[in-house]
């Protein structure tokens, strides 16, 4: 995978809505031909994030949500939309074309403490095994450094295989602990730097 560069929204269509006050954080193309453009989540989002959860096959939801679920509620779905960027941020990966809009991933980290944060994210079933999941740990990695987190923290499933090859990928040193089917994930950001793809410094 090559550099996670940060990026400045130069462009806009009708198809790609702009970013308004917020720039694109960075881009992603994928081997079809893709353009898979990262920014902060936004309330406008909720109807693509909808559509989302709507479509996800029930096994990605639950290791994502950690219940079986279906769909989300209105209710619940604005809650999740509705980010204090002074503990946590949350980016979203966009999709555009043939004049249709999708969101197909999404990450985001809580702080939990002094330097450190837990982080948690997930891909459509439509564009697993693409990169996406490490694009995303690592550039989640990099908002997280610039707000001064170190360690990043992870709750996945024990059934999560995919997941827990990504996190054994881009953090081989990371500490792993237990708790019934739960894998908890302790990661470094020192030794996640070392792993994989390097990252260009955000030039926000």
């Amino acid at each position: 995978m090559g550099h996670i560069e940060i990026m400045r929204d130069t462009t806009a269509t009708a198809e790609t809505p702009r970013a308004g006050h917020d720039e694109w954080l960075a881009e992603l193309p994928l081997t079809n031909g893709q353009v898979v453009r990262f920014r902060h989540v936004r309330p406008d989002d909720e109807p693509f994030i909808a559509e989302s959860i709507r479509t996800a096959s029930r096994e990605t939801l639950l290791h994502r949500f950690f219940s079986p679920m279906r769909s989300v509620s209105p209710g619940l779905l604005r809650q999740m939309l509705s980010i204090d960027r002074a503990k946590e941020t949350c980016i979203v990966g966009v999709v555009a074309g043939n004049g249709t809009v999708r969101i197909i991933c999404g990450a985001r980290y809580v702080k939990l403490r002094p330097g450190a944060a837990e982080i948690a994210l997930t891909v459509h079933d439509d564009f697993q095994r693409r990169g996406l999941g490490e694009f995303l740990v690592k550039l989640l990695a990099r908002l997280a450094q610039a707000d001064g987190i170190r360690w990043l923290e992870a709750e996945v499933m024990a059934s999560n295989h995919k997941m827990l090859e990504l996190f054994k990928k881009v953090a081989p040193r990371s500490s792993v602990h237990w708790a019934g089917d739960v894998h908890h994930l302790v990661i470094d950001q020192q030794t996640l730097a070392h792993c994989g793809s390097s990252i260009t410094p955000s030039d926000r």
